[in-house]
């Protein structure tokens, strides 16, 4: 599944589209939150994304 992440950096919204079904490494959780290294379409690269767990689906 893709989902878009949006971003504020220096005053700039940048667009993530990221591939939550493919997932490297879980880091903490936060309440419903879980910080994932997860496939950036947009970049093309493994980014570290603050997702709701419920956006994983089985990680």
């Amino acid at each position: 599944m893709t989902i878009e992440v949006t971003e504020t950096k220096n005053g700039k919204k940048i667009i993530h589209r990221l591939d939550t079904s493919q997932v490297d490494s879980l880091d903490e959780i936060s309440g419903d939150e879980q910080l994932a290294l997860v496939w950036c379409e947009t970049h093309q690269t493994w980014e570290w994304h603050r997702l709701e767990r419920s956006e994983l689906g089985g990680y």
